[in-house]
Order: C-alpha cells, then sequence, then structure tokens
C-alpha cells in the first residue's frame, strides 16, 4: 500500500485527523529515531486533537 492508498483508507475509516499529518509525522520519524509505538502515539493523539477541536467548534456553533 502506499501513502496515497493509506491516507484514502484513513479518510474511510474516519480517521482523517491521521491522514492530514501522516506525511509530516512519517518525515518526523525518518529524521529523529523513532520507535514505531511513538510513531503510532503521535498519529493517534493528532487524530484525539483534532476530534476535540471539531466538537469544541461544533459546541461554540451551536451556543451561538
Amino acid at each position: 500500500m502506499n501513502l496515497m492508498e493509506l491516507e484514502r483508507a484513513l479518510r474511510q475509516l474516519r480517521l482523517g485527523g491521521i491522514a492530514t499529518v501522516l506525511e509530516t509525522r512519517l518525515h518526523q520519524a525518518q529524521a529523529e529515531p523513532m520507535a514505531p509505538i511513538d510513531l503510532i502515539s503521535c498519529l493517534v493523539t493528532d487524530e484525539l486533537t483534532r476530534r476535540s477541536e471539531r466538537l469544541l467548534e461544533r459546541r461554540r456553533k451551536q451556543a451561538a
């Protein structure tokens, strides 16, 4: 599976936050020695942050 296919699959799984930062995180993992678990942890944290921000934004719109 290449990078484009992986990004498409992530979006299909509704993991758009990971798909958005995947290439950046892969470059980071190559530039500095990063254990696979650390890379996965960063990706999951990015997804959780994105979801949290979107939820907060939706609540702000509803409150207005």
